[in-house]
């Protein structure tokens, strides 16, 4: 396990870290970014992937729709996501204003 960093000098350094602090390879994360995109399709661009902290994906949605659906669909996301993991990791989606 890489040990906490306070300053990054690449990506991967970045990425390194958050894996640590969540608990998740940089492989997750980077598969889970394409799987994004590949399952979700043009709602890929009203919803944007912006944390994970134990299991919870926290998502932007682009507008009070674009948050219903993300409501409505959540648990099937979860699922469909999940399918790309050997062992599912992902518990749940929240969507975040921040």
């Amino acid at each position: 396990m890489p040990q906490k960093n306070l300053r990054w000098k690449t990506a991967n350094d970045l990425a390194a870290s958050f894996g640590y602090r969540a608990g998740v390879s940089s492989d997750q994360i980077t598969l889970l970014s394409a799987v994004w995109k590949k399952e979700l399709g043009y709602l890929s661009g009203q919803w944007e992937l912006v944390g994970l902290k134990q299991g919870i994906l926290y998502v932007k949605p682009r507008s009070a729709a674009a948050a219903q659906e993300l409501h409505l669909r959540g648990a099937s996301l979860v699922r469909t996501l999940n399918r790309y993991f050997a062992r599912p990791w992902i518990k749940s989606i929240k969507a975040t204003h921040a």
